[in-house]
């Protein structure tokens, strides 16, 4: 609170109080701190690495199923119970018309069967194509065209 030593009565005083606004944003910096950890906690993987790859980012509209570790799946970095898969990309592609491919995201450490069981779902499900996501060796650089087909120039 501020108190005014002018002899002047009535006067305003034009100094901002920015403790309530320091108070706010230490609370906001603690929510954020404990809630960023826990928004990546869905989906860990360790991807296989790869060289010529062709560099690609993920759109917000790919459909991604993903297997961890212990041979979980999640779908979009949510979650999902393996005998839902199926029905869930199912109708995912039933009314989905710009493409059916699916990304796929396994941890290297799986072994080739739960891929395979992956791409049967897939498969079941009506997707055309099963596109496996890896990662660009470390100290490698891909001696292959940037360039995707069909896209033109960078």
């Amino acid at each position: 609170m501020a108190i005014s030593v002018s002899s002047t009565r009535g006067g305003v005083n034009a100094d901002i109080n920015i403790t309530p606004l320091a108070d706010v944003m230490l609370v906001l910096l603690i929510i954020f701190m404990i809630t960023a950890p826990l928004i990546a906690a869905g989906f860990y993987a360790t991807m296989p690495q790869g060289v010529n790859l062709i560099k690609s980012e993920e759109k917000p509209d790919d459909v991604v199923l993903g297997l961890d570790r212990d041979g979980h799946f999640f779908l979009n970095t949510k979650p999902i119970a393996k005998a839902d898969v199926t029905s869930a990309l199912r109708a995912i592609y039933a009314v989905r018309t710009k493409d059916k491919i699916l990304f796929l995201k396994a941890d290297r450490a799986l072994k080739m069967s739960k891929i395979q069981e992956a791409i049967g779902f897939a498969r079941a499900a009506g997707v055309a194509v099963v596109s496996a996501i890896v990662d660009q060796r470390p100290g490698s650089e891909p001696l292959v065209s940037q360039e995707r087909p069909g896209q033109g120039g960078s």
